[in-house]
């Protein structure tokens, strides 16, 4: 598609302003377009942007993309051509936006137009048009700052007459340029017997913005509505109050309280205080109220008595939740936290030497406490609900190792159990019974030598006479150098493990001395039944039915639980070495 257009742009701009000479926002324009050569008819669509020399759009016809680099608007203008020859006015709307006068702040503005027969895309006019000297009128709407000097006024030209009311405003009037030779030295209003007073006009409803009332000691200020919205009131102490824009409701007030100190009221909506900062004499303190107005919530003072500060957090129903101290009397801070009846649920104290955590019960007795004694040991103290200490913990034990210890007591203070971490070197429990749930018997942990097959729990081991404090897998019947019953068969796990570390009286088989425990056993020499004595047989890791009793001196593993019929299989055994 070829496109040519010849420009013809008159325009004109002028603000609004009733002060200011009337042009419009607009630009007249007209050109035409050929398509294939051929004058084009119809309806066309058409783009249109004022950009700067590098193509920065200034202005467009939708206003999108401004400040952007060779950008098309998004929207169209469709526009009658006849004869190729169209006409239109550049920022009227609502069709297009206005042209701002900011655009001509630019030195080189240029227009630049897409175009659309509806059958082809949109393609842009080459190259762009530069604005003449007519769209620049519209900088006659806006007269830059400083173009009109006294030297361009002629003496006495301008009058009361011809300055309009409320023109001369202070951003109109040069710095220093009113001085005390303009003005008397003394702006009396009123006099001793007259009471004086000044209205500055105005707000949309005519009435005072401003009102200096010597009646009332005030300075009202008024909203538009002629509603008071602020109030500087001196008529006994000093008072500053400001009211909000729905209701007019005070939303805070400022005051110099009569000389019991400043105050400052902060309200919500409904008239309800909400905060208060007290200058009192004594310390500040800062007051923030509940949403029902019922009571504070929380109290920030500066003095608690103790010439420190104290945070109190106030529960939904007045009752005090918790106080924070600079200094509880005893030198050090603290915060109390107390239950929904207001008694002390705990407190933590920074202390004089020591820091501690004390938690109370119902009863106000002290159920837990944790100490840090100065250069010396944690301690955590649990007591029963009569504040008996019950259990106790000690980063140092009694011996003075620098150990830990764990002490357990009866009601009466008897301690009953001890677990001490260094007694001479050596971890120790001290309790008068030892009830033992995880496991039944008791082992020993040795390392096995299995020759015939690998080494299950369950299965009978005899001493090894080739390996001091070793054994081996027993494979003989009647075998009195038989030491016990590897543990752990049948889910029946050992209830006490013993051992040395790093000594021969170590390994990695618990293999049980006495208690229950599962055996293997081989019923092929008789069947088992409870109460047979079992000893050692010739199947590697099983015991058998005792049926030779002189040879079973010193070789019986203990006695049967439970029976086995035939074959071979697990039994229980209570493990009595004899």
């Amino acid at each position: 598609m070829k496109r040519s257009f010849a420009l013809a742009l008159l325009a004109s701009v002028l603000l609004a302003s009733v002060t200011r000479a009337q042009v419009p926002q607009v630009m007249h324009y007209q050109g035409r377009i050929l398509v294939g050569n051929n004058n084009f008819n119809g309806s066309g669509h058409f783009k249109f942007a004022l950009v700067d020399a590098i193509g920065t759009t200034l202005w467009n016809n939708d206003g999108t993309g401004i400040g952007q680099v060779n950008n098309a608007p998004v929207a169209d203008v469709t526009i009658n051509c006849d004869k190729g020859l169209y006409s239109v006015m550049l920022g009227e709307t609502p069709a297009m936006i206005a042209i701002p006068i900011s655009v001509f702040n630019n030195s080189d503005v240029r227009l630049r137009v897409w175009f659309s027969d509806n059958q082809n895309g949109f393609q842009q006019f080459v190259p762009d048009q530069r604005i003449a000297s007519v769209g620049y009128a519209m900088m006659a709407a806006a007269v830059p700052d400083g173009a009109v000097t006294a030297a361009k006024l002629a003496d006495g030209s301008i009058t009361t007459i011809k300055i309009a009311d409320a023109t001369i405003t202070t951003a109109k009037i040069a710095n220093d340029a009113v001085t005390s030779t303009q003005l008397a030295n003394d702006i009396d209003l009123g006099s001793i017997s007259q009471n004086g007073r000044l209205d500055v006009f105005r707000t949309t409803a005519n009435t005072p913005a401003i009102t200096l009332d010597g009646i009332n000691n005030t300075i009202s200020v008024f909203g538009d509505d002629s509603s008071e919205l602020g109030r500087l009131w001196g008529i006994s102490y000093g008072e500053l109050s400001l009211r909000d824009s729905s209701g007019h409701e005070i939303a805070a007030r400022l005051t110099a309280n009569n000389n019991g100190g400043g105050r400052m009221f902060l309200y919500n909506s409904n008239g309800l205080t909400r905060a208060l900062v007290s200058g009192e004499n004594a310390g500040g303190v800062i007051t923030l109220y509940q949403a029902d107005g019922s009571g504070s919530g929380a109290v920030l003072d500066g003095n608690n008595g103790q010439g420190a500060g104290q945070l109190t957090l106030n529960q939904g129903d007045g009752q005090t939740g918790a106080v924070i101290y600079g200094d509880d009397g005893q030198g050090s801070g603290a915060i109390s936290l107390r239950k929904t009846n207001g008694d002390v649920g705990a407190r933590i104290y920074g202390g004089p030497n020591n820091g501690s955590l004390l938690l109370y019960n119902n009863a106000g007795h002290l159920h837990t406490g944790i100490y840090s004694w100065e250069n010396e040991e944690g301690v955590v103290s649990v007591r029963n609900r009569f504040g008996n200490e019950t259990i106790y913990l000690w980063g140092r034990n009694s011996q003075d190792t620098a150990g830990g210890q764990i002490g357990l007591k009866k009601n009466d203070g008897s301690q009953t159990i001890t677990l001490n971490a260094d007694h001479n070197g050596e971890g120790r429990i001290t309790t008068q019974v030892l009830q033992i749930t995880g496991g039944s018997d008791l082992s020993e942990q040795f390392d096995v030598n299995a020759i015939h097959e690998a080494l299950k729990p369950g299965m009978v081991v005899s001493i090894d006479s080739e390996n001091p404090g070793q054994l081996r897998m027993a494979s003989a019947a009647y075998d009195r150098t038989v030491a016990g019953v590897v543990s752990g068969a049948g889910g029946v796990k050992p209830g006490m493990l013993m051992g040395q570390a790093g000594s021969v009286a170590n390994g990695k088989h618990p293999v049980a001395l006495t208690g229950r425990v599962y055996c293997h056993v081989d019923a092929t020499h008789g069947a088992i039944r409870p109460g047979d004595l079992l000893t050692t047989s010739e199947t590697p890791g099983h015991a058998m039915k005792v049926t030779d009793h002189d040879r079973a001196q010193g070789a019986i593993i203990g006695k049967a639980m439970t029976s086995l019929e035939s074959g071979r299989g697990l039994v229980l055994v209570l493990v009595s070495l004899q």
